[in-house]
């Protein structure tokens, strides 16, 4: 009788856990896909075409394409 109640308490442990791991697992996987998407939008930026040069730029660049009166 002490047996089956020592698997009992054997199996409800093994169970429980197993949840914990299940849960800590599909965590980190959500927090590695936000950390993902997060990199992707920064990469990302609102081109707009310049007046001078008719060049796409990034939209606030601070860069000169070494023409003159070129505002980027």
């Amino acid at each position: 009788m002490v047996q089956k109640f020592l698997v009992l308490a054997a199996v409800v442990a093994i169970a429980w856990y197993g949840f914990k791991l299940f849960g800590r697992l599909d965590q980190q996987r959500k927090q590695k896909i936000a950390r993902d998407e997060e990199a992707d939008r920064k990469g990302i930026a609102d081109t707009v075409q310049c007046s001078v040069c008719d060049a796409y730029v990034a939209e606030g660049a601070k860069n000169n394409c070494g023409k003159p009166n070129c505002p980027y």
